[in-house]
């Protein structure tokens, strides 16, 4: 458990559950989720939190919470524009969105504005004083003096000293006296699934951004897969994939195929972009036993970025006796090249940016780590979140402001749940022994094989 406590650490409180992470910048993440339509106190809203490292553990500061009415986000995608340089010191980037709402999908421009920080402004979020104390930490700045009211056992002197211990923190991406929140813009509302039947159920329930952001893709409950322009959402294809929900979709790297797959009829379909027709039809051996293809992602191959492969996680349709199984498959015939065998029934699944990790989260809250080439285990983390894991998100590994955010770690993976929890689990990073250490060692071990040898006479 000890082990599991220091690669695993919680990152914010959340006041809502939460369906959706996305990681638009080394050290800015979005989170999704809410209550629904029911009126039951949870608002439908994302939070921007900037991330940083306090000397101890990766934690977020929440520079904004947007409330977007009456539906929840179940899905969401983001990119970063351009980089508005607002001093000479500090920089945040446009942040694009594409937010899932019940049948539409809302496209939002965030732009960032510069904030002072004032002496009475301070507040410093109590975190539960439970399990989670000493791990755990959010902190939120606050602007009126209602929300200040409404704030209990914190003062001024005491949001200072905590402001103060901040700046002093190592590897800080927060300095000084100012900070980035966000104004958010909503630049168009577009119906992207259809009823059926007038009696139907419609919504969307996956989207995903090209990796060059010039379009978007949806899903939803009417079984098609619609393609659209980003931003102004026009429609440019729009293919009839399955008969029913398209449950989860991704865009390969270079754009130019979508997989795509629906629970009910236990497919998983890729699909070419350019004429709309179905490529191939992904099916798992399984010697006979039923399986249900839950997600499928696509990832680059470690060292060859212009190569990808294709990650599926599936799930026994009946039983719990037979194991969840993650596979691999060839990027090009999209072979079965290697599978895994897990616990429990897989919810999620995340590659990390570089090819290198997998993460897949289940229904029991438990996140497997692996290694994507072989799928090799490399960390389990029981019970990460009470509930089932609802989104995985790696942050960037490369990036400069994300690795001073992980701590110099190996990579990093965000991790979201219903129990109103955003955490985070790193890989540390490996140790490697200098090669002066290594002679050094040598030498001393022959001279003293030397001198043992000399003194028995040998």
């Amino acid at each position: 458990m000890a082990d599991q406590q220091k690669y695993c650490e919680k990152v914010a409180s959340l006041s809502f559950p939460a369906y959706a992470v996305v990681a638009v910048t080394g050290r800015h993440v979005v989170v999704g989720g809410g209550g629904g339509a029911a009126k039951t106190g949870i608002r439908n809203q994302f939070d921007v939190l900037e991330l940083y490292h306090n000397g101890t553990q990766t934690v977020g500061e929440r520079v904004l919470s947007y409330d977007v009415g009456d539906d929840c986000i179940s899905n969401m995608v983001g990119w970063p524009g351009a980089i508005t340089a607002a001093s000479n010191r500090m920089t945040a980037p446009v942040i694009s969105l594409a937010v899932g709402l019940e049948e539409k999908c809302n496209i939002m421009k965030l732009k960032p504005i510069l904030q002072t920080v004032k002496k009475d402004d301070l507040l410093s979020q109590q975190m539960p004083k439970a399990k989670d104390k000493g791990h755990s930490g959010i902190r939120r700045r606050r602007r009126t003096t209602s929300e200040r009211s409404a704030e209990e056992g914190s003062t001024e002197k005491e949001d200072i000293r905590e402001e103060k211990k901040r700046k002093r923190s190592l590897n800080t991406t927060l300095r000084g006296n100012k900070y980035f929140s966000f104004d958010v813009e909503k630049l168009c509302s577009t119906i992207t699934v259809v009823k059926k039947k007038s009696d139907d159920e419609a919504y969307q329930k996956c989207c995903g951004i090209s990796s060059d952001n010039k379009f978007l893709v949806t899903g939803g409950t009417d079984g098609h897969l619609r393609f659209w322009s980003i931003p102004d959402m026009t429609k440019i294809k729009e293919i009839k994939a399955h008969e029913k929900e398209v449950d989860d979709l991704n865009i390969r790297p270079d754009g130019k195929q979508v997989v795509s797959v629906c629970k009910p009829t236990r497919e998983c379909c890729v699909w070419n972009v350019k004429d709309g027709k179905k490529f191939i039809q992904v099916a798992l051996q399984t010697n006979g036993v039923k399986y249900k293809c839950f997600r499928a992602r696509y990832g680059t191959v470690e060292g060859s970025p212009s190569k990808t492969r294709l990650f599926t996680v599936s799930n026994p349709i009946v039983g719990t006796k037979n194991p969840a199984i993650v596979s691999k498959w060839c990027g090009k015939a999209y072979t079965q090249e290697r599978t895994q065998n897990l616990t429990g029934s897989l919810s999620s699944l995340s590659l990390s940016d570089d090819g290198r990790f997998l993460a897949t989260g289940t229904m029991s809250g438990t996140i497997y780590i692996l290694i994507a080439f072989s799928l090799q285990q490399l960390r389990i983390i029981e019970d990460a979140h009470s509930m089932f894991i609802t989104g995985l998100e790696w942050l960037p590994t490369e990036n400069k402001e994300s690795q001073m955010v992980r701590g110099f770690s190996d990579a990093s993976v965000l991790s979201i749940s219903c129990d109103n929890s955003l955490k985070i689990h790193h890989i540390p990073r490996q140790e490697m022994v200098p090669v002066w250490v290594v002679a050094i060692l040598a030498a001393v071990i022959l001279c003293c094989a030397f001198l043992l040898a000399n003194f028995l006479g040998l």
